[in-house]
């Protein structure tokens, strides 16, 4: 069934002009926002808890608006299991990628955070061409359908894009396949670990919020320098990428340093343009451990526990 919908509808949607495919991404707009009301509640809920101060017109409205580009952002990725490496690096470019050349002269892998914000799916085709000497890296969740895992896979490597499963990670760091790399972190989901002690706790967004220590973990381990990608929507389908260092000695910085670096970007690009987040996602769905309520009595952030 999965090659069925693959080869009999994915791949010759693809093949539409761009502007075709957003005009169903209306479509789907008006069905699943206007009528079916897809995890309406959540992306609500969210945004109403994210930004305590606004109106409930502004909220709507920013609801609306995240609702347009989810629908959007679909069609790019339908467009984006036939785009080539050109357009796709013409339509996601990398404002500052010589920051990684010292790094990858010297045979350096450094460790970026990035999240679910922007169109992240055209980073995988477009990153690996603009970073020379370098493998780009990226960690995926494999899809419960094999079918459809496999093909995604396959899309998104096709232009060079080394992934690893989220199971496989630490199997990754022992072998060290590929250095020098770019290894990319997609560090906002809701963390799995039920020990309130192994995660990273912080304000973020008005809300006590747990964050994954896995990447400032590797990155301190490792002693891999640390930077965080921002993705920033151009134009309609355009997209542009930039580096922020947040440290070149990971083994030297306080823990839960790095963490919170990430979550402050990530907090701040939010705040200036909360529409391309995905507020669909259930980032809050644990709650907060009532330790680690108390532990951040007077303080701005909690780290987790690690071995350094």
């Amino acid at each position: 069934m999965g090659y069925i919908l693959y080869y009999c509808l994915l791949l010759p949607l693809s093949w539409l002009p761009l502007s075709f495919l957003y005009a169903i991404g209306r479509l789907f707009y008006w069905l699943g926002y206007g009528v079916f009301k897809y995890r309406y509640q959540v992306v609500y809920a969210n945004i109403r808890r994210s930004f305590p101060d606004r109106t409930e017109e502004q909220v709507e409205q920013l609801v609306k608006k995240f609702y347009r580009y989810f629908f959007d952002s679909i069609a790019e990725s339908i467009k984006l299991f036939s785009l080539s490496e050109k357009e796709a690096v013409a339509r996601c470019r990398v404002e500052n990628p010589e920051l990684l050349a010292p790094f990858a002269a010297a045979g350096q892998s450094v460790l970026a955070y990035g999240a679910h914000y922007a169109n992240w799916e055209f980073a995988a085709l477009s990153f690996p061409a603009q970073f020379p000497g370098m493998t780009v890296m990226g960690i995926y969740s494999p899809l419960k359908n094999e079918v459809m895992d496999r093909l995604t896979f396959a899309n998104r490597s096709r232009t060079g894009l080394h992934l690893v499963s989220r199971r496989k990670v630490d199997e990754y760091y022992a072998e060290d396949p590929v250095s020098p790399a770019l290894e990319f972190f997609i560090a906002d989901q809701s963390p799995s670990n039920h020990l309130w002690t192994k995660v990273h706790w912080t304000r973020f967004l008005k809300q006590i919020t747990s964050f994954l220590m896995g990447p400032e973990r590797y990155a301190v381990r490792y002693n891999r320098p640390v930077f965080y990608m921002t993705l920033r929507m151009e134009k309609r389908g355009h997209y542009v990428a930039k580096l922020h260092p947040v440290t070149t000695t990971p083994q030297e910085t306080e823990p839960g340093f790095i963490t919170e670096a990430f979550v402050r970007i990530l907090e701040g690009e939010i705040e200036r343009d909360p529409v391309p987040w995905l507020w669909t996602h259930r980032r809050w769905k644990r709650g907060v451990a009532p330790e680690a309520a108390a532990a951040m009595e007077g303080r701005e952030w909690v780290a987790g526990e690690y071995e350094r």
